[in-house]
């Protein structure tokens, strides 16, 4: 049995508690227990997210697969590096778009009705791509499918977020990373032994399966008492919560008087001072600085063109069998991740993810040194592959998961949409010229520089992460905002009587 709990948004005040202490003394009485029936209800909706997620994370780990391929003598579709690193920057260059359509998505249509809709461009997308005649057609199909990308990854972390219980959300919400990390292995199995046009027709099958399944799914009880429809909420909140009918109605109540609250204490707040307030300005700044140096410490660079630089690693070695196995070391860290949330701080699983990714990276880099300069010939048997599969391992298990859990943790509710899709936004922007430009920056530095610079960058990482990174494991989001309010500057240099750890 699960330990007591609060109802799903006893924590999902995120304005001042002097504003509202009248509200949150109406909130629902601690459950006694959590049903299995509601734990298999959230299990079911997260599992369609997961769906989604692992569509979109296939496109990513495709360009891994398909420019070997358009490499060989006998393909009609010939390329050369430059049009190369179009074919896997540019679905990052659509991404940032369909970010900032998502927010707009989700407020108008539903979570759950803007994922299914999210679907049908990467549907699009991969039949482009399979039938592509030339290149532009090829390119146009990785645009339309980082489109959908964009579309998918704010909608699902924030269906999870609001219609899971506080104890399962930590958890839940990292899943669809896991998820993420399968489409990117499934993409690279697939791609390993059948033709990639081939592989683009079987691609579409689990976009097509999520949007089946997403319509025998309630949506999102916040968006339904957001859009005057408490019964519908009800109905909802029933089901997810296993057929608790009084639980259902209290958290229906609590949202609708915690709406009517808000409406009434929060006169006309424009954007532009919303933005702008610490307990938004902080966490974007932070969120936003760990992604960018999350890209330059080479999480996604070695998703795009995993084949091309483990085939210059290691020149014995099966490339392709190689990145498969990369691919399953990212999936089953991703779940290590999913588990570890649930047990120690996000500030000691960052810094161990930096740590261990500055070292890997580094002694690679240092290792293929010399006979990047022609010092040694040896390919050095295993052990850069080994080095590969610890930079893979670290990296993931922090670096590559916790931006996306904090974007849900560290963002005040009422702008969790605008600023989930700003940082979106820059991510994408700055992965697309960080894939577009890595080609160039592998011939003018080698590979083992572009390793020395992973490896410095996540080096940098870990010391920006040690100051400025809250801990927010076992924090109400009332209290991550009330840190944010405060005059601290960094983490390290709070005050100590403000780090207490609340159970939810």
């Amino acid at each position: 049995m699960c330990s007591d709990t609060k109802s799903d948004h006893s924590t999902d005040d995120d304005t001042r508690t002097s504003q509202y202490q009248p509200l949150q003394e109406k909130r629902p009485q601690n459950r006694k227990k959590c049903t299995w029936k509601g734990i298999a209800a959230q299990s079911f909706v997260t599992s369609a997210v997961m769906l989604s997620s692992a569509s979109c994370g296939m496109p990513v780990g495709y360009s891994a697969v398909l420019l070997p391929q358009l490499k060989y003598p006998n393909e009609t579709l010939q390329i050369d590096d430059e049009i190369g690193s179009w074919i896997a920057s540019v679905h990052s260059a659509a991404t940032p778009f369909g970010s900032l359509l998502s927010g707009l998505l989700m407020d108008r249509c539903g979570r759950k009705l803007a994922l299914q809709i999210a679907s049908l461009p990467l549907i699009l997308g991969w039949i482009l791509i399979g039938l592509s005649p030339n290149h532009a057609i090829l390119l146009a199909g990785r645009v339309v499918a980082g489109l959908s990308a964009g579309l998918t990854a704010a909608a699902g972390q924030v269906l999870i977020g609001e219609i899971t219980e506080p104890h399962l959300r930590g958890m839940f919400s990292s899943v669809p990373f896991a998820s993420y990390s399968f489409g990117i292995l499934l993409v690279y199995a697939l791609g390993s032994v059948l033709p990639w046009r081939l592989v683009a027709g079987l691609s579409t099958v689990l976009p097509v399966l999520a949007i089946t399944i997403f319509f025998f799914l309630p949506e999102s009880p916040v968006w339904l008492v957001r859009n005057d429809k408490p019964e519908k909420a009800r109905k909802a909140l029933v089901w997810l919560r296993g057929g608790d009918s009084i639980q259902a109605r209290l958290e229906t109540e609590h949202l609708t008087e915690r709406i009517e609250r808000e409406q009434k204490i929060e006169t006309a707040t424009r954007t532009g001072n919303v933005i702008f307030r610490p307990e938004v300005i902080k966490p974007f700044i932070i969120i936003n600085v760990f992604n960018i140096m999350q890209i330059f410490s080479g999480t996604y660079i070695i998703v795009f063109y995993a084949v091309d630089i483990l085939g210059h690693i290691n020149n014995q070695m099966d490339h392709f069998m190689t990145a498969v196995l990369t691919a399953g070391v990212r999936f089953i860290f991703s779940l290590v991740a999913s588990a570890l949330l649930a047990l120690i701080g996000r500030r000691a699983l960052a810094l161990t993810s930096g740590l261990g990714t500055a070292i890997s990276a580094l002694c690679l880099g240092t290792f293929l040194y010399p006979r990047d300069n022609c010092t040694i010939s040896d390919s050095g048997g295993y052990f850069p592959a080994l080095c590969v599969l610890l930079y893979v391992a670290t990296n993931t298990v922090g670096f590559m998961i916790l931006p996306g859990v904090m974007l849900g943790e560290l963002f005040p509710a009422k702008v969790r949409g605008l600023a989930g899709g700003l940082t979106f936004m820059i991510f994408n922007f700055v992965l697309f010229a960080t894939a577009k430009a890595f080609p160039v920056m592998k011939n003018g530095v080698g590979v083992h520089g572009v390793f020395w610079i992973f490896g410095g960058t996540a080096l940098v990482a870990s010391v920006f992460l040690y100051f400025m990174l809250p801990e927010t494991k076992g924090k109400t989001l009332s209290q991550i905002e009330d840190y944010f309010q405060e005059g601290n500057v960094t983490w390290v240099t709070r005050k100590k009587g403000e780090d207490k750890t609340v159970h939810v």
